[in-house]
């Protein structure tokens, strides 16, 4: 079987604002939050994040290299914030989005036929529990913290709007309008583990992640990675690779080690790490 993998972070932005990479393809950095199982089918629900985003010069919805709170604040306030995949057997069925701006309200978008439907949301609050998280997290306001489900963040009051009311309302808006029947496409979107295994396979000798195999004895031997920058043939092969992790949408930098040291079967060196968070971050080609 042929497996295609689409970045989530592609598939929303394409639906949702029109900046491309020089392959076309949207940036739009979003991280998967949790999974949920049901029938025949696993609801995958993600997160667009604040970071990486807004003070991301190649992202679709970058602000400044230094946003003021307040743009920070309009950033979190109005930009979508979760969405969610919904998979028959690792096919793609249909993303909902909560979108904020201008309204509040669910948008369904079917993956086979890029079908739109619009429906009103319920939910009460000012910030989603994600991003009030994230928020805190990233600490954009020093003074900024979380009491009995408010976030004061620049000298206001938010109501959050917990991860749960969100589930729960998109999975009742599934049942009541029978997004489970949506024809299934056939992109594969495969769940943290598949993801996981996936990586693993394809890292053996001649995968189409086995950067390793083809630089035998060789692996020390420099190579200009970059005008002017120099390195090995092995850090080149770690950049590569978790350069293609952040592709295939793994989350974190973090994962990658950890699927790097689950393959090596050992815990993995200061230098892997550094050269795998290089190409997980992409900074050779900033």
């Amino acid at each position: 079987m042929k497996f295609i993998i689409l970045p989530i972070l592609f598939l929303f932005s394409y639906f949702v604002f029109g900046q491309t990479d020089q392959g076309g393809n949207p940036i739009f950095n979003s991280i998967s939050t949790n999974e949920k199982s049901f029938d025949d089918f696993l609801l995958i629900s993600n997160y667009y994040t604040l970071k990486n985003n807004i003070e991301n010069a190649q992202s679709s919805v970058f602000i400044s290299e230094n946003p003021t709170l307040n743009e920070i604040e309009n950033a979190a306030i109005n930009l979508p914030s979760d969405f969610f995949i919904l998979t028959k057997n690792s096919k793609m069925v249909v993303m909902v989005i909560l979108q904020n701006y201008p309204e509040r309200e669910f948008m369904s978008v079917g993956i086979l036929t890029n079908q739109e439907s619009f429906y009103p949301s319920k939910l009460k609050g000012d910030i989603t529990e994600n991003r009030a998280n994230e928020i805190i997290k990233e600490k954009y306001d020093p003074n900024a913290k979380i009491e009995n489900n408010i976030l004061l963040f620049n000298n206001k009051r938010f109501q959050i709007i917990s991860n749960k009311e969100i589930e729960e309302s998109v999975l009742s808006l599934i049942e009541k309008e029978k997004l489970d029947k949506t024809p299934p496409s056939e992109t594969t979107l495969f769940s943290k583990n598949e993801l996981k295994a996936y990586i693993l396979t394809e890292t053996k000798e001649n995968g189409q992640l086995d950067f390793f195999t083809e630089i035998k004895g060789h692996e020390y031997d420099g190579v200009q990675i970059k005008p002017g920058v120099f390195s090995t043939q092995l850090s080149l092969a770690l950049y590569k690779w978790g350069r293609a992790c952040w592709d295939l949408g793994v989350n974190t930098v973090e994962d990658a080690y950890t699927i790097f040291s689950e393959f090596k079967n050992r815990e993995l060196n200061s230098k892997e790490k550094d050269y795998i968070k290089m190409g997980f971050n992409k900074e050779l080609e900033k």
